[in-house]
C-alpha cells in the first residue's frame, strides 16, 4: 500500500492528546489525584486486557454483549480491553484477600474502552478516575465516597449551582418490587429500562416494561408511581425496606457532614451494571450543554465474594475525563494552561554562516547550569540560525526567557537574558545570573 493512503486520523472514538491536550490532561488528573490523597487513598493500576469471565460474571449485559472489546489470545484464552475497572479492583483485592489492611482505600485513572456510538460526551475511549473503598458496611463509606466527588467539583472552582448529585437506593427498589408482586426474574429487566428513563419518553419506557419484561399494566402502574414519589415515599416503606432506612441514614449524615444541598433523592437512578446492592449516585452538570451524567457509583457488597466466596463491603465511584472536561469548558472553569518551557538558549551563528563550536559549547554549558537547578530548558541546535528567528521560536512557544550568548557574552564571562514578554534585557555575570534564577 502506498504510504500516501494511510489515515491520518485516529481509530472512531478515540483521540489523539497533542501537548496542548496533554498540559489540560495532566491539570485535570493533578487535581483528582491531590483530593484523592487528602482523604487519604492510595493510586494503583491494573491490567490493560483482563479474562472476559470476569467481565461476563460481573457486568451488565449491554457491556458484555454490545460494548466490550474481546478476542481469542495466542493461548487460545478469551480476553476483553477493560471496560471499567471494578472488577479489576475486586479481583485485586481477591487475590490478597488476607494480606491485605482494610478498610483499603484505592483510587486509579485507566484508559478504558467500550464499543459504543461516539458522541458529545462518550467516545470509544476515555481516562477514568475510579475512587473505592472496601472493608465499610456502614454508609458512612458512602458519605465519604460523596465527600469526595464534591471535594472533586469545589477544588476545580464549582459551586452547588453547577452540578448535582442524584441518589436512589437498589434494595429499596427491589422491595418496591416485591410489594407489587413482581417476581424477582423480572428486575434485572426493570432495572434495565429504569436506567434508560432520562433518554426515552414514557410512553416508550411503559413499551419496554411491558414487551421485554412482561408486566401487567397495574405493576407498570406501581413503578412509575415509585419513580415519581417524594422523600415522604422512603418514610413509608422505612418498616418495610432496609433500603429505606439506607436512605434516611445517609441523608442525615450528609447534613452533619454540610453537604446535603448538593446531593437529591431520585428513585429513578439505578446504574446500569449488576453488581450494585446499595446506594447508588450518579453526578449530574446542571448546565443544559452537558446533560449527561459526569460521574456515576454506588455499594457493591458481594462483587468480591465472586472471586475467592468472601463478602468484602465495597462501595465507590467512576468519573469519565469527556464529560468532566466539558463541564469545565461549558463553566469556563479551565483556565490556560501554559507550556512548561522556562528558558530558551539561543545558539550565536557564525557570520559566514558556518557552524562553530565556541558558540555551541556556551550555549550547552549554560543550559546544563540551568538544568541542574531544575528548571526547563531548550537549547537551540541548529547553529546555523540567525539570533532574529530563534526569539520568534521562543515567542510563539511563550517560552519567558531568552539566553543570549555571543563573543562579548563569551569574552567577559557574562550571558545576554531577554524578558520575551517586557522585551527588555540585562547582561549578566554567571553568578549574577544564578542567583537571579
Amino acid at each position: 500500500m502506498d504510504n500516501t493512503s494511510l489515515p491520518t486520523q485516529p481509530y472512531k472514538g478515540a483521540r489523539d492528546f497533542y501537548p496542548e491536550d496533554m498540559r489540560i490532561r495532566n491539570y485535570i488528573f493533578l487535581k483528582w489525584k491531590e483530593v484523592c490523597k487528602r482523604f487519604g487513598y492510595e493510586e494503583y493500576d491494573g491490567p490493560f486486557i483482563e479474562p472476559f469471565e470476569i467481565y461476563a460474571a460481573k457486568s451488565g449485559e449491554e457491556l458484555v454483549n454490545e460494548q466490550i472489546y474481546s478476542f481469542i489470545d495466542r493461548g487460545d484464552r478469551k480476553v476483553a480491553i477493560r471496560p471499567e475497572m471494578t472488577p479489576t479492583i475486586a479481583r485485586m483485592v481477591s487475590q490478597r484477600y488476607s494480606e491485605l489492611n482494610y478498610p483499603i482505600r484505592w483510587f486509579s485513572i485507566p484508559n478504558l474502552w467500550r464499543y459504543e456510538k461516539p458522541q458529545k460526551g462518550r467516545l470509544r475511549e476515555h481516562f477514568q478516575l475510579n475512587v473505592d473503598i472496601f472493608g465499610i458496611d456502614g454508609v458512612e463509606a458512602d458519605i465519604e465516597i460523596i465527600q469526595i466527588i464534591v471535594n472533586l467539583l469545589k477544588e476545580f472552582g464549582a459551586d452547588k449551582n453547577m452540578f448535582e448529585i442524584r441518589m436512589g437506593n437498589r434494595i429499596l427498589l427491589e422491595d418496591v418490587l416485591k410489594d407489587a408482586n413482581i417476581p424477582s426474574s423480572k428486575f434485572k429487566d426493570i432495572m434495565k429500562a429504569i436506567d434508560k428513563l432520562k433518554k426515552i419518553s414514557v410512553d416508550d419506557f411503559k413499551y419496554i416494561l411491558k414487551e421485554k419484561a412482561d408486566l401487567k399494566p397495574k405493576e407498570i402502574d406501581s413503578i412509575l408511581s415509585f419513580l415519581q414519589s417524594s422523600n415522604e415515599y422512603i418514610l413509608k416503606m422505612k418498616e418495610k425496606s432496609p433500603g429505606a432506612e439506607e436512605i434516611l441514614k445517609t441523608m442525615k449524615l450528609l447534613r452533619l457532614s454540610g453537604i446535603e444541598s448538593y446531593v437529591k433523592y431520585d428513585p429513578s437512578v439505578v446504574r446500569g451494571l449488576d453488581y450494585y446492592t446499595g446506594n447508588v449516585f450518579e453526578l449530574f452538570d446542571l448546565s443544559p450543554n452537558n446533560s449527561r451524567a459526569m460521574a456515576g457509583g454506588g455499594r457493591y457488597n458481594n462483587l468480591v465474594e465472586g472471586f475467592i466466596g468472601k463478602r468484602i463491603s465495597g462501595v465507590g465511584f467512576g468519573m469519565g475525563d469527556v464529560t468532566f472536561r466539558n463541564f469545565l469548558e461549558n463553566w469556563h472553569l479551565l483556565p490556560q494552561i501554559p507550556q512548561t518551557t522556562e528558558f530558551l538558549i539561543t545558539v550565536w551563528p557564525k557570520e559566514d554562516g558556518t557552524k562553530s563550536d565556541k558558540y555551541f559549547n556556551a550555549s550547552l554549558e549554560t543550559a546544563d547550569i540551568l538544568r541542574k537547578k531544575g528548571r526547563n530548558v531548550i537549547l537551540w541546535l541548529d547553529a546555523n540560525t540567525k539570533i532574529e528567528k530563534q526569539l520568534k521560536f521562543a515567542d510563539k512557544k511563550n517560552i519567558p526567557y531568552a539566553v543570549i550568548i555571543g563573543d562579548d557574552e563569551i569574552n567577559n564571562k557574562k550571558i545576554t537574558l531577554k524578558d520575551m514578554k517586557e522585551m527588555k534585557q540585562k547582561n549578566l555575570s554567571i553568578s549574577e545570573f544564578i542567583n537571579i534564577i
